[in-house]
């Protein structure tokens, strides 16, 4: 099992996770307003929301925002059963996540908890506790035996009452609870939450804000409790995750107009193509949802007496088969039948157990969403076509998290026998639902689906590109001063923040809370942290060339000085002073930041892999984009994937003479970003052309609303770099027309396009007609 760390999040999710702990960390201060209950003068739990979508990796997130808590309980909680087991079992010693968590965490299921579990818990001082159960264990009216249990009389309380803190028995550490996927979530349910005085709600959702919990929400209007919210909230960009590799780029919605043994069959061609190609020990997973039991071995029988598959291999995960098989009659070798709900398979277990093709209905959507599940045979005659969207979004990771450079492996496949007017619905729907995330939902016929696939054009010959390294300089003692000289020598009252302690008392007599002897006192206990740990959890944050887990760029001496072993309190005078230091840091750091040749390896232009070339589908524009257009002078004897502007582009770098390629996302030829923070470490020119005087162009068409960012972060100098073979140029072409004035660039109007290039420190461009006088002149230069 792969286990996640801070050295191998992706940048988005350790920033996110950063601004959501500041988040909590720093209130109620400015600029969040705590909102107060009229009826007690108590504070509201401070509401703070992680917004992304699925498949970004929420709950590693709020695992580093967990380990910055410091001594607490928390309460991870959902609606959805199979999420809590598999946050567990991936938070617990052994699992995926593990790592994330300070070492002596201690975990429990909520409902699982022994008396002495319980006295553990509310009587200790120090320590991460995470709790996980689901929202029925607080529902008081289930008759539940984990309900009862917790809010069973024990002498005049109950463990809820103590969980909140209430009586001579509550507990003794701050109260953050987590909702994952809080979406389906009552108002009541949320009411019972905000029953146990947390310190802060943690919502990790891309859903709308659950009702119920907009009174906690400052702000008087709607206006201000939507832009209270926004401030509260941390949003991941899902084109980061996409472009991360996290999720699969392009979903592939077959109609199959036609039986359901051919529509299976070809979802079952498509398995086969995609098993062949998948690298390494691991292979992509065929799924029939269907309807019922009695569709599901009518699938089965097709699969074993129609195609070949062994049917030891096919996980029925259906209700009564026992029963659908006497009604299915004596068409099939029915004991052969593997049924993995009886045998009280996990969602997990099945692909551990072998298992090539699963056939499921509602009985494994919950909370599944298996990476390496690439093709579906939806069975959806009867179903909405909302319920079948909601289906596909089971199968949008990607394996390990990890792009493969032939795109068929980073696609999901479906394969729907619907009558048309249901398939046009649903095609609306996950568009809808899909789209709008960053997805590419591409529709077709089952003929064109047959002639998919990809294909591997192998290279003319073997042409070399001098790799670009980063460098901090050989000066470690410089870098450490950097940190050093912002890091005084704190005063005992800067390093220390009151905590505090809030008394209820409980009158024995009448066996009740008197209100009006109630108290919260301040107190010098609070959760600390090292300097060094917080500085260089901040700077992975920023960026993880300066931290990545136990490598950094300073000397292994830095941790150890006397200044960056104190022990700081959150929310003390001593955290402020660190954290508005950072900016000054980063750029110090900047200055020492460079880049250099690499010597130890050079970048050799290896075969390119075309998408689905000359894709049949009846959107126009797709159809354009995949269409295979051959070329005389690139190194590959053909291309697809290219929009109608970098098309231009392209024939326009054909007609040159030079050698010159496509450049392949992530496989292909990376530029490391030259200044530290940006939000990404590299970037991948989409043409590389061989220019005069051993130049290399790196040139990235841009759109309009990408150009800025693009002029940041990737038009740099890189002709300076010492001892470069080669001269790698950077070369931005954007449509219409644009100036420059050394420093910024001006559209002027919509006609023609525009060459944007770096001389030396100054920044140029050059309007020109078309992309052909474009290269043109550029290739002089």
């Amino acid at each position: 099992m792969k286990q996640l760390t801070r050295a191998t999040l992706k940048p988005f999710q350790l920033r996110a996770a950063d601004e959501l702990t500041q988040k909590l960390q720093t209130y109620p201060s400015p600029p969040y307003k705590p909102r107060y209950n009229p009826e007690t003068g108590q504070p509201y739990p401070f509401i703070c929301r992680l917004k992304a979508i699925t498949g970004s990796g929420k709950t590693p997130m709020i695992a580093v925002v967990a380990a910055a808590l410091g001594d607490a309980i928390i309460l991870w909680t959902t609606n959805r059963g199979a999420v809590i087991s598999q946050t567990l079992a991936n938070l617990s010693a052994g699992g995926s996540y593990a790592p994330l968590l300070p070492e002596d965490t201690t975990l429990k299921a909520l409902g699982d908890l022994a008396p002495a579990d319980w006295a553990d818990l509310l009587s200790a001082r120090t320590g991460l506790t995470i709790l996980l159960g689901t929202v029925a264990l607080f529902n008081r009216d289930d008759a539940g035996k984990e309900n009862l249990n917790l809010h069973k009389d024990r002498n005049g309380t109950s463990y809820w009452e103590m969980l909140a803190g209430r009586g001579p028995d509550g507990r003794n550490r701050p109260l953050y609870i987590v909702y994952d996927e809080a979406h389906g979530t009552t108002a009541k349910q949320f009411g019972r939450l905000t029953e146990l005085d947390p310190l802060a709600f943690i919502l990790a959702s891309a859903s709308p804000l659950p009702p119920g919990l907009e009174e906690l929400v400052p702000g008087s209007t709607p206006d201000e409790k939507a832009a209270a919210l926004e401030r509260q909230t941390v949003v991941v960009n899902t084109g980061e995750v996409v472009e991360a590799g996290l999720l699969k780029t392009r979903l592939y919605l077959v109609d199959c107009s036609t039986t359901r043994e051919q529509a299976v069959r070809d979802a079952n061609d498509k398995w086969q193509e995609l098993r062949t190609k998948a690298p390494g020990p691991d292979k992509p997973i065929w799924c029939g949802v269907v309807n019922s039991t009695l569709d599901g071995l009518e699938v089965w029988a097709v699969l074993t007496e129609k195609l070949g598959v062994d049917p030891t291999k096919i996980a029925v995960h259906l209700s009564k088969v026992n029963d659908n098989v006497v009604a299915a009659g004596a068409t099939a070798n029915w004991n052969e039948v593997q049924d993995t709900l009886k045998a009280k398979k996990t969602p997990e277990q099945l692909r551990a157990d072998g298992y090539t093709h699963i056939i499921w209905n509602l009985s494994l959507r919950e909370g599944w969403d298996e990476p390496w599940a690439y093709v579906a045979y939806l069975d959806g005659i009867g179903k909405s076509a909302i319920d079948i969207s909601q289906k596909i979004g089971r199968f949008l990771r990607q394996p390990n998290a990890t792009p493969f450079a032939d795109g068929d492996l980073n696609s999901a496949y479906f394969y729907f026998n619907v009558p048309d007017e249901e398939f046009s619905e649903v095609v609306k729907n996950t568009q809808k639902d899909l789209q709008s995330e960053g997805y590419e939902i591409i529709t077709m016929s089952a003929a064109a689906a047959r002639k998919g696939g990809s294909r591997t054009v192998p290279v003319k010959k073997a042409v070399r590109v001098t790799e670009v390294a980063e460098s901090f300089g050989e000066d470690l003692t410089l870098l450490d001063e950097i940190v050093l000289n912002a890091v005084p020598d704190f005063s005992e009252a800067a390093l220390k923040a009151p905590g505090k302690v809030k008394t209820k008392i409980l009158d024995v007599r009448r066996n009740q809370e008197d209100a009006h002897l109630e108290t919260v006192e301040t107190r010098t206990e609070n959760a600390d942290v090292l300097v060094w740990r917080y500085l260089f959890n901040r700077l992975e944050g920023i960026d993880t060339r300066v931290v990545r887990k136990e490598n950094t760029c300073f000397s292994p001496d830095l941790k150890m000085q006397p200044r960056m072993r104190q022990r700081m309190h959150y929310g003390s005078e001593a955290m402020r002073i660190l954290h508005d230091a950072l900016p000054d840091i980063e750029r110090k750091l900047n200055t020492e930041f460079r880049l250099e040749r690499e010597y130890d390896k050079d970048y050799t232009v290896g075969d390119f892999v075309m998408s689905s070339p000359n894709l049949q589908t009846d959107d126009q524009i797709r159809r354009d984009r995949y269409a295979v257009r051959p070329y005389v002078n690139a190194l590959h004897a053909e291309y697809n994937g290219l929009n109608k502007f970098e098309a231009a582009v392209a024939e326009a770098l054909d007609k040159l003479g030079n050698d010159w390629c496509r450049n392949p996302v992530k496989t292909g030829y990376g530029i490391p970003i030259p200044k530290l923070g940006e939000g990404t470490t590299d970037f991948y020119p989409d043409f590389l052309l061989w220019g005069k005087k051993n130049t290399v162009w790196a040139i990235d068409p841009k759109g309009k609303h990408l150009l800025q960012d693009a002029i940041q972060i990737k038009l740099h100098g890189l002709a300076d770099i010492a001892g470069m073979p080669q001269r790698i140029r950077v070369a931005l072409i954007v449509e219409g027309n644009y100036d420059s004035d050394g420093r910024n660039v001006t559209r002027r109007g919509k006609v023609g396009c525009s060459l944007i290039w770096k001389d030396n420190s100054e920044i140029k461009a050059k309007p020109f007609e078309s992309p052909g006088p474009l290269v043109a002149y550029l290739v002089k230069l």
